[in-house]
């Protein structure tokens, strides 16, 4: 998945800053085993969006789906900061489990015992 992050669109700013605190969203999964993610609004206390990679249950979100529906020109809707929050927590999940685990002091002493999963 490819993310563009412009320090020019406030949108992008705002995302970075949802998913700074992606510690405090709710995680579970929808009934076709989808990931989905409770995330905190940042103009209303105690409300949450329920947001997937490619949707989100704002007002913004819906807002800009109408208009692509209502539109002639067939195509994606813009995300808002919440779905692109989502995508770069992620994204950063992902880069994070594919780095080699570094050596612990334990490990570098004991080199000649490990534990084989």
């Amino acid at each position: 998945m490819s993310i563009t992050i412009s320090a020019d669109d406030p949108r992008s700013i705002r995302a970075i800053e949802i998913a700074a605190e992606a510690d405090q969203w709710l995680m579970y999964r929808n009934q076709d085993g989808h990931q989905v993610y409770g995330v905190p609004s940042q103009s209303e206390p105690r409300r949450f969006y329920v947001v997937t990679l490619v949707s989100c249950d704002c007002p913004d979100f819906e807002r800009n789906a109408l208009a692509v529906m209502s539109s002639d020109d067939v195509g994606e809707v813009r995300a808002c900061k919440h779905v692109l929050a989502v995508r770069l927590h992620c994204e950063l999940v992902r880069a994070q489990q594919l780095q080699p685990r570094r050596a612990s002091a334990t490990d570098r002493r004991r080199g000649h015992l490990r534990l084989v999963p």
